[in-house]
């Protein structure tokens, strides 16, 4: 095996998840390149990946110029949609492997809320597209190669990273649960990363709690917010891709579930001896509303966030501190 082509187009927390099959194939097949396809948006995201040989972009011209003037001995789906039917075109005669996204599963699942159509990890879905090699999971977690931030957090000292930021508001942390939090611990200072989006939330909260929290929001690039996350002793998200890339830098992550489940399989993925902390508010009956998320509650009411006890947050959070 000489050439592998891997496609995964999206999102930053999809990307990461599927990182244990670079060092896989990488372990299998030492001498062989690997060239990643993903959008352009993202292709920074797995730049530092010692796994992956090549990152090409395909909707960059020149890289899909690129990539077609490239051979390859296998091929390995990651993402299973149209756009990557169309790379597989390209290479109509390479073998290759196929990622099975089970969403009739999931369908089921948000229709039902029932647990018997729960779908696997998409970590061991994505790895199991390599059983035609023999490989199998290795349960090392994911893995991130961010840069180190340089934005002024060296003189801090211990701190709690929060990622404000996410696709879908159903996703986020409200700003009630996060003062909630704020007012629990008194003696523990926040970092809080996010968009553009986040940028006016955020400066609120760093007026409101002067000293306390100190916000990076609309200010850092993936790697950048990245290196705080590292330099944390420890982060609190929602159902975010930064949440992976917290799980990919081993550190100890409380991640508050709004109205997506971890029933459908997109759970972050610890390093060995790591500890991930669920926060989830039981016996909601119109949760998970979606595999993705919304605007607003379709109900209104937003319980999954609302009825989230921070106090257990913090009791989690002071073991780190």
């Amino acid at each position: 095996m000489q050439e592998i082509l891997v496609i995964r187009f999206s999102s930053i927390g999809d990307i990461v998840l599927c990182t244990p099959v670079f060092r896989l194939l990488k372990k299998k097949f030492p001498d062989a390149k690997i060239t990643f396809v993903t959008k352009d948006k993202f292709r920074g995201i797995l730049e530092g990946n010692n796994y992956i040989d090549r990152i090409l972009a395909w909707d960059n011209i020149q890289d899909r110029k690129e990539l077609s003037e490239s051979s390859f001995d296998a091929i390995v789906d990651l993402h299973s949609n149209l756009r990557s039917f169309m790379v597989k075109l390209r290479f109509w005669n390479v073998p290759r492997t196929s990622l099975n996204k089970e969403n009739l599963y999931k369908f089921l699942f948000t229709l039902t809320k029932w647990k018997r159509f729960d779908v696997s990890s998409i970590v061991d879905r994505y790895v199991e597209t390599l059983k035609v090699w023999n490989i199998f999971n290795d349960n090392g977690g994911l893995d991130f190669e961010g840069q180190e931030s340089e934005v002024g957090l060296e003189e801090i000292g211990k701190y709690v990273a929060i990622v404000l930021g996410g696709t879908y508001t159903t996703k986020r942390i409200p700003q009630n649960k996060l003062e909630e939090l704020f007012a629990e611990m008194q003696k523990t200072k926040f970092v809080l990363i996010g968009g553009k989006e986040e940028l006016e939330l955020g400066n609120l909260l760093v007026e409101k709690y002067k000293g306390r929290v100190i916000s990076k929001c609309g200010q850092l690039n993936i790697n950048e917010s990245a290196g705080v996350l590292k330099r944390s002793e420890l982060v609190i998200a929602g159902d975010t891709g930064m949440a992976h890339i917290a799980a990919a830098l081993g550190k100890p992550l409380a991640l508050i579930w709004g109205n997506t489940d971890r029933g459908y399989g997109m759970s972050p993925v610890p390093k060995p001896g790591v500890e991930l902390k669920h926060f989830e508010v039981e016996g909601l009956g119109c949760r998970p509303c979606s595999k993705l998320g919304f605007a607003a509650c379709p109900k209104q009411h937003f319980k999954c966030m609302e009825a989230q006890k921070m106090g257990e947050v913090m009791q989690f959070a002071e073991k780190y501190l």
